[in-house]
């Protein structure tokens, strides 16, 4: 009675952990959809006869897109029984990492240097208030939790220019 989803290994997969909420069921379906676009990918997860646990990788490469807000449901028998909020960021961590490394060129406390702060705190708290506020979704099924978490996603992503100059 349980469903998990973590971002792993440097965002190149989804890990899905659950507990069958229906002890008679031996799978579930888990739909995954992007909040953005609304493109769904389904996956379906074994569950262990005895232990009633299931988990599944998925490669990010298998999703509609690399980054973004999505949101995963657990299926069992046409009942959907629970959704989770996945936040996929190594786009905006790759911009935060530009914005660093820009700091750290910096030796003086000169507007550009204090304009690359500003930038990069500004994304930084968007990531963590959306970060933290997938943990306070992950107990309830409000669509205003997914929406606030699209809502900080893409602002972080619009500060950063879509320009994170590193290739991701």
């Amino acid at each position: 009675m349980a469903f998990h989803i973590n971002v792993a290994n440097s965002c190149k997969i989804l890990v899905l952990n659950g507990t069958a909420y229906d002890t008679t069921s031996t799978q579930a379906t888990i739909n995954i959809t992007h909040l953005a676009s609304g493109a769904m990918v389904p996956v379906v997860m074994n569950y262990d006869p005895v232990t009633h646990k299931g988990r599944i990788v998925v490669p990010v490469t298998n999703l509609p897109h690399a980054n973004g807000v999505y949101r995963a449901c657990l299926n069992e028998q046409g009942i959907e029984y629970s959704c989770r909020p996945v936040v996929i960021h190594c786009d905006i961590d790759c911009c935060l990492t530009k914005l660093t490394n820009e700091l750290m060129e910096c030796s003086c406390d000169c507007a550009r240097c204090s304009s690359t702060l500003a930038k990069a705190q500004k994304v930084y708290l968007l990531l963590e208030s959306a970060s933290s506020a997938v943990e306070i979704a992950a107990d309830t099924q409000s669509d205003a939790y997914f929406q606030d978490i699209l809502e900080k996603y893409t602002k972080a992503r619009e500060i950063c220019d879509n320009n994170c100059g590193c290739d991701c």
